[in-house]
């Protein structure tokens, strides 16, 4: 990141940091870990994402701002040790790439993009979630908690969970964030029914709720210690890999033990190969980081039987 990017980035959590605290400036203490939620309002500025077709409606960019502040502010109010952070708190156009940055130098625990869909066939309905990959297994399980939550609490169904083969390409934020990421679209913006109860202030604020009550369930089961049940995959393939091989010596210097796991699939032998055995999501997500930091740039998230 260059010099300018950093200051931009640094002037930028400052400025949020005190638009979430509002007109207080009282710092609390708090006896448990404070969280970072960074939760990303899809498009803005001159990117409106889905346009509003008439003056009736809002564009795409205003909707996901403002399920996206509901969404935060039930955190604030209701988890108190969740701290959160927003890419844009106004209609202003924020590049992928200082989205990402944003959530990293933040470093956030979690990262939710929030979006509403179209598609040319007006009568497709229902909320999708996206994950980059199905094997970053805690993304994924908060991915469906929260269409689950969607499903339950508004009126509009689940249309499934989608990763990066499902959708033929990768999607920038969540591909390059390397805390659990997960991008939420809300309804279908080219449905009259959907577009209609998205742009009402009653579907805005059940669509927060379903949200933000989704994580909060996800994130309470996830925080309490459950037994040693979560490692790094660092590598999949089909001949084995000995602890000898070069490309290891970097972990096995750091001390971390290397497993191997031998999985038939499809009647051929798979070999996995992980690093660590922790507690919590949060463990893992700090243990994923710096098991990437010594090369392993594909490490991620997985919970062990």
């Amino acid at each position: 990141m260059g010099t300018l990017k950093k200051i931009y980035t640094t002037v930028f959590i400052t400025f949020l940091f005190f638009t979430v605290l509002g007109s207080s400036t009282k710092v609390v203490a708090q006896s448990k870990k404070t969280y970072v939620v960074v939760i990303d309002p899809g498009h803005g500025g001159k990117d409106p994402g889905k346009p509003r077709g008439s003056s009736a409606y809002m564009h795409e960019k205003e909707l996901n701002l403002r399920i996206a502040k509901k969404v935060g502010l039930l955190m604030r109010q209701y988890m108190p040790n969740i701290q959160v952070y927003y890419t844009r708190t106004s209609d202003k156009y924020i590049s992928l790439e200082d989205r990402v940055d944003f959530a990293e130098v933040a470093q956030a625990d979690y990262f939710l993009s929030i979006h509403s869909n179209s598609n040319p066939n007006k009568w497709i309905v229902g909320a999708k979630a996206h994950v980059d990959t199905d094997q970053d297994q805690v993304s994924v399980a908060l991915a469906k908690v929260l269409l689950n939550s969607i499903e339950k609490k508004t009126l509009i169904q689940s249309r499934g969970l989608m990763n990066k083969q499902d959708r033929g390409y990768n999607l920038y934020v969540l591909k390059n964030t390397s805390m659990p990421s997960v991008l939420i679209e809300c309804g279908f913006l080219s449905n009259p029914y959907e577009r209609r109860y998205i742009n009402s202030e009653k579907g805005q604020k059940e669509i927060a709720n379903a949200i933000f009550q989704g994580f909060q369930s996800f994130h309470q089961q996830s925080d309490v210690p459950q037994g040693d049940n979560y490692s790094i995959q660092i590598l999949a393939t089909n001949k084995k890999v000995s602890n000898t091989n070069p490309h290891f010596q970097k972990l096995l210097s750091q001390g971390h033990l290397i497993k191997e796991h031998e999985i038939i699939r499809d009647n051929k032998k798979i070999y996995k190969y992980t690093v660590g055995n922790v507690p919590t999501t949060e463990t893992a997500q700090s243990l994923k980081l710096r098991i990437r930091s010594l090369g392993f740039s594909d490490a991620f998230v997985v919970k062990m039987p």
